[in-house]
């Protein structure tokens, strides 16, 4: 080999180690930068973790409210209920005795016509 054929060897020898170099510079700051963003995620995931477990005790918290409410509108509608059925009881019996009023004023008018007529014939 030549002086200049070894000379074309070793600079396309340092070409290649120094593009080696580079890429190893490279895959450097991208191994950095995956870290740091590796680490910006399990952040994330630790605060959105906290946030859900908050939001089901939250959840959790507004089902037993619910549960609460409906048990009350529950017992609500059936004190309406009652109460209804109480009222109606009264306005049926309160039907009841004015029929019965009205039957026994017809019968006294009945009888007083009876007693009018009776009177008239006999003057």
């Amino acid at each position: 080999m030549t002086p200049e054929e070894i000379q074309n060897t070793i600079e396309q020898m340092l070409g290649v180690q120094r593009q080696i170099q580079e890429s190893q510079i490279r895959n450097t700051a991208n191994i950095a930068a995956n870290a740091q963003q590796i680490e910006e995620t399990g952040r994330y995931i630790r605060e959105n973790t906290e946030l859900i477990r908050n939001n089901r005790e939250d959840i959790s918290s507004l089902r037993l409210e619910i549960s609460n409410l409906v048990t009350e509108v529950a017992k609500l509608t059936v004190d309406q209920r009652e109460k209804f059925n109480q009222f109606y009881g009264y306005h049926q019996s309160a039907d009841s005795e004015r029929l019965d009023i009205v039957e026994r004023l017809a019968k006294v008018e009945k009888e007083i016509t009876q007693l009018k007529r009776q009177l008239g014939e006999n003057s």
